[in-house]
């Protein structure tokens, strides 16, 4: 497992990166700019200590969540992880 550890300027620059793969791969289910569909669980109420969590259902998927390990790396899936935790409520 890929653990990285961000900066104040890494932070924004890897959460702006992953707005758009989150744009691009999850708003479909999740929302537009993390705002809920109702289909899925809110992102934005994952705290800090639910990364590994997180990182289990973006890799392995449930339900109907797929799985996105293998079809995003482990870098955009920080970069998502960054996202959602720039954005928490």
């Amino acid at each position: 497992m890929l653990t990285l550890t961000w900066s104040g300027a890494a932070f924004a620059q890897s959460a702006s990166a992953g707005a758009e793969i989150y744009e691009e791969n999850c708003a479909t289910c999740h929302g537009e700019r993390l705002r809920p569909t109702g289909a899925a669980p809110d992102l934005k109420k994952l705290t800090a200590d639910r990364k590994d969590f997180f990182e289990k259902m973006v890799n392995d998927g449930k339900g109907q969540m797929p799985a996105w390990g293998g079809v995003i790396t482990d870098e955009q899936r920080e970069a998502i992880w960054a996202y959602i935790r720039s954005r928490a409520g």
